[in-house]
């Protein structure tokens, strides 16, 4: 059994009992408005995002591990225009009933280092949702570039450099400075 759905959040939403021993291949598409990814006219995400992986239950506790992918579209950080950046991530999460929670988090303070994401679920149903949002967001570009080479905007008249070369005058020097150029100084006698 394979739960694959498209387009629908409501196939993140896993009831646990239906987890064979054996586990439960995931394999489901859903759009950023699903997942309440940020819909900012910045930042849009043409396709669907892909979520692929297995789910695993033992006693109370499951594990999802898989691969989240898509694309999303942000301005360049340089020039302002549209730029396309794909995403894979990969992820492991653990989900813990609503007893074990407080538990783990005393484990937390004794420092535990990689150890997956760490959800909570109610005891019946689990939610992938936030977990999927939460890696979407880490897998942000810091500074996103339509290429490599971008030469971005001219700073005196703001035209696109990447598209044509500017007549504006490139002035050396530190702008502050710039009106220490008209002094004029006597010779001294």
């Amino acid at each position: 059994m394979v739960l694959s759905q498209q387009g629908s959040v409501a196939a993140l939403a896993v009831d646990i009992l239906r987890i064979p021993d054996e586990g439960l291949p995931l394999d489901v598409k859903v759009g950023a408005e699903e997942l309440r990814l940020p819909q900012a006219a910045e930042v849009t995400f043409p396709i669907l995002v892909r979520i692929l992986g297995r789910l695993a239950r033992v006693a109370e506790q499951v594990y999802f591990q898989g691969v989240i992918s898509g694309t999303m579209s942000t301005p360049c950080s340089r020039c302002v225009e549209s730029a396309a950046h794909d995403f894979e991530v990969e992820t492991q999460v653990m989900f813990l009933p609503p007893s074990a929670a407080d538990a783990h988090e005393d484990a937390e303070a004794v420092g535990l280092e990689d150890e997956p994401d760490i959800y909570v679920h109610d005891g019946t149903k689990l939610d992938l949702a936030p977990s999927v949002y939460d890696q979407i967001v880490l897998a942000f570009p810091v500074q996103p570039l339509c290429r490599p080479d971008c030469a971005g905007l001219c700073h005196i008249c703001g035209g696109n450099l990447n598209e044509a070369s500017c007549a504006c005058r490139a002035e050396s020097g530190d702008p502050r400075f710039a009106l220490l150029k008209n002094l004029s100084f006597s010779e001294p006698s």
